[in-house]
């Protein structure tokens, strides 16, 4: 055989196996936009639960770097599902009971109160700071006198960077995470990695509450409901909708669930499609479920980009709270999903207390910030 038909012959193949390389290893995504799309892919008929938690956690092996996380959410072991799904709805009970949750509203007053007397008013570093201690004291038992307001912050930033960092290939030192779980086990000390119950609740709400005190200090009929709640913090409160018509209230329910609907935390929720090898060159090796975009569809009434609570009133024929994706769907859906909500509304209406215009006020940013984004907004002293 000539040497150039040899040669010819060797760079096909080399070239045919470069393809089938790329083809086998290459990410390739399917995003998926619409509503019902959305539901099908959180919630896949006739798929058991260790598949569906495969699934999950491909994608988040990430979070294992960058927060050393082992719970449910980066593993695929049925029987660490189960163990995380009972802790957190121990606690969840804990604080639902009507002395759980007289505590939790105190707590959340505190904590809004010692981080107002920091140094630094910035408002994501506020927000931030109050969410995570409700969190650590509200949920988990930390005395908040333990709680120094710098190494809060610190801890607040650490995570939200490894998070955001977690997403690039940018480098993760351990020297931060060791900082970071020095705190968390001084403040946690009698529980075993405290960062698998404390990431999935503060993570979260804080960004709810930073958005909603934002709407809501725009707007007094807003802000006066979070008032009313505040001082009667209960589920009838929660729900209740003050006046009818051109004049009505939306109630605090209503300002948080538009809040999870057209700013929700989590904005694209992520599932690995797992197939036999030789099917992947033919299948997307990622599906995304696009929240974000799809809860801005005509299916929660007519101008689904603007912010409106009032499409969540009964006259508006709007979609329930149950029917938002923020908090996922299906047979993985967020153990907190119900409770979070009137959890965040707690923290919203005690910030909202204090942002009367005679002691503090919100100086606004050039924009509304998601996970990052809230540069230039700050809490100022009225003196």
């Amino acid at each position: 055989m000539p040497h150039t038909s040899i040669l010819l012959i060797f760079s096909a193949a080399v070239a045919i196996a470069a393809i089938l390389a790329k083809a086998f290893m290459a990410p390739r995504t399917r995003v998926h936009t619409s509503v019902l799309a959305v539901r099908t892919l959180l919630n896949p008929p006739d798929i058991p639960i260790p598949a569906l938690l495969r699934a999950r956690s491909i994608p988040n092996q990430r979070l294992v770097k960058a927060l050393g996380i082992s719970s449910t959410f980066v593993s695929d072991d049925p029987g660490i599902h189960d163990v995380f799904t009972r802790e957190a709805k121990v606690l969840i009970t804990a604080v639902s009971t009507k002395d759980g949750w007289s505590r939790l509203v105190d707590v959340a007053e505190t904590c809004v109160n010692r981080f107002l007397d920091a140094e630094s008013l910035d408002y994501a570093t506020f927000v931030q700071s109050v969410t995570l201690s409700v969190v650590l004291a509200g949920l988990l038992g930390t005395d908040i006198e333990n709680l120094d307001p710098a190494d809060v912050a610190f801890v607040t930033k650490a995570i939200n960077d490894r998070w955001a960092q977690s997403k690039s290939s940018t480098a993760l030192t351990t020297e931060v995470l060791d900082r970071i779980n020095h705190h968390i086990v001084r403040w946690v000390p009698d529980r075993t990695n405290p960062l698998n119950l404390i990431i999935p609740a503060y993570e979260t709400m804080w960004r709810v509450a930073a958005i909603a005190v934002v709407y809501s200090n725009r707007n007094c009929l807003l802000r006066d409901a979070f008032m009313s709640y505040n001082e009667n913090p209960t589920d009838d409160q929660f729900r209740a909708i003050a006046n009818e018509g051109t004049g009505a209230q939306p109630s605090v329910e209503a300002i948080v669930s538009e809040v999870l609907r057209l700013h929700p935390p989590t904005r694209h929720i992520t599932r690995a499609v797992v197939v036999p090898w030789w099917k992947r060159p033919f299948v997307p090796s990622i599906d995304v479920a696009d929240v974000e975009e799809a809860q801005k569809s005509l299916v929660f009434g007519s101008d689904p980009e603007s912010f409106n609570p009032m499409r969540f009133h009964a006259s508006h024929s709007a979609p329930k709270r149950d029917q938002l994706y923020a908090f996922g769907h299906g047979k993985l859906k967020c153990v907190a999903a119900s409770w979070a909500p009137p959890a965040a509304a707690v923290i919203i209406a005690k910030i909202m207390a204090k942002l009367d215009g005679v002691a503090f006020t919100l100086q606004e940013g050039p924009r509304i910030g998601k996970r990052e984004g809230w540069e230039g907004w700050s809490i100022a002293r009225v003196r």
